[in-house]
């Protein structure tokens, strides 16, 4: 071997698992839309006929992409693996476990809240259908109904604020709602937070931005929930402090 050669600089080479490329290929065909949701893959045996891969690799790249939420597998006489399009609701495990593993400060999680739904009132004023408006009114008619029962109050208090980010058909909105909304919910679990008369005010904040939502009134729909939400930011903290609520 000549001197030359000697100095030539070669780095390590990585291969690839044939189960990682086999679970990219199905993966952007799924993102790609060519495989639609509730669409069957082949069976086990057909997929390693077609692709000349193992059985075991053919699984393992099953098992990949349910852990990303793409593939649903059905047991019994007709099940096998189904195609799962994401939604809104793949967003909600990943940023549970960022607020847990990483700590987040309570306090982050109300400021992105404040961030969050106002906007999201916003766009539901402006993109709002009419079962959007069914559904909202609904719910504060439940809230007012069953305002007595503490438990169900918080429920029906829940139920709301997802619908409100729901009216605004944007599905980023959505998702990071639905991530927050169990800590949120917990948050609200604490003593002396929920008098009724407090219960009584959120009612009628409610009906106030349903209402300016009805008329697609963007800016009052902004401000109203701006206020509710910061309102019950300051409250929240006053009540329980950061140290004494679990991110659960």
């Amino acid at each position: 071997m000549n001197a030359r050669a000697d100095k030539i600089e070669l780095l390590p080479l990585y291969a690839p698992k044939t189960c990682d490329v086999f679970a990219d290929i199905l993966r952007e065909k799924i993102m790609a839309g060519e495989l639609q949701d509730g669409d069957s893959l082949p069976p086990e045996r057909v997929m390693v006929e077609r692709t000349g891969i193992s059985r075991a690799s053919v699984r393992e790249a099953i098992r990949l992409l349910e852990a990303d939420g793409l593939i649903r597998t059905r047991a019994g006489r007709n099940g096998g693996a189904v195609v799962h399009q994401p939604n809104a609701n793949i967003m909600v495990r990943p940023i549970e476990l960022l607020l847990r593993g990483q700590r987040i400060p309570f306090r982050s999680v109300l400021e992105t809240r404040e961030a969050i739904e106002p906007a999201s009132a916003g766009l539901a004023a402006t993109y709002r259908t009419d079962e959007d408006l069914k559904i909202l009114d609904a719910i504060c008619s439940k809230l007012e109904n069953e305002i007595e029962d503490e438990k169900q109050f918080l429920n029906n208090n829940l139920d709301w604020h997802m619908a409100v980010v729901a009216a605004s058909h944007n599905e980023l909105l959505i998702g990071f709602v639905k991530a927050l909304s169990k800590t949120i919910h917990a948050a609200t679990d604490v003593e002396d937070f929920n008098s009724l008369d407090s219960r009584k005010d959120v009612s009628k904040v409610h009906m106030k931005i349903t209402d300016a939502i009805r008329s697609g009134d963007a800016a009052a729909a902004k401000r109203r929930m701006e206020r509710h939400v910061n309102a019950y930011s300051e409250r929240v903290l006053k009540y329980a402090p950061p140290a004494k609520i679990s991110l659960r």
